[in-house]
């Protein structure tokens, strides 16, 4: 019973993941403009900042209008207002960049901006790994467990 539970906790840090990146994409288009998801360390207690240094995205993330050179603004009215939040996951989940991504940018055409920033693979308590892929175009794919490359 406890593997079901922390493949299931594993499933749903993959789709909160996932689902901050669609909005991310969709609301770039929508606005014709850029929209970034970044690493934060304090977004649950509202805190409006970035963390740019490397390391686990379990910590959280903003989603916000700009690029990653922006700084997000909780104020609605902002032209870099945040569109959603993403607190700290449970202890012992790990979402790893195979690259430094820190911020994911889409633009206009939904596309990552500059580059894609290649593959995050979430892992709980070392015992189970998904791996999310990130296409040029800005589609999103998962693999299970295992797999060693994400498509091109």
């Amino acid at each position: 019973m406890g593997n079901f539970i922390n493949r299931t906790r594993l499933s749903g840090n993959v789709n909160e993941f996932i689902a901050a990146t669609m909005l991310a994409r969709s609301e770039a288009i929508q606005r014709a403009g850029a929209v970034t998801i970044c690493r934060s360390t304090g977004a649950e207690s509202g805190t409006s900042t970035c963390n740019h240094s490397e390391g686990d995205w379990s910590s959280g993330w903003l989603v916000y209008v700009g690029t990653a050179a922006d700084t997000p603004d909780s104020d609605p009215a902002s032209a870099h207002k945040i569109l959603a939040r993403q607190g700290a996951f449970n202890t012992g989940t790990r979402i790893a960049p195979a690259s430094t991504a820190t911020a994911i940018t889409y633009n206009a055409g939904g596309t990552p901006w500059p580059a894609p920033p290649g593959a995050f693979t979430f892992t709980f308590k070392n015992n189970f790994a998904r791996t999310v892929c990130f296409s040029p175009s800005g589609r999103i794919s998962t693999l299970p467990a295992g797999a060693e490359t994400c498509p091109a």
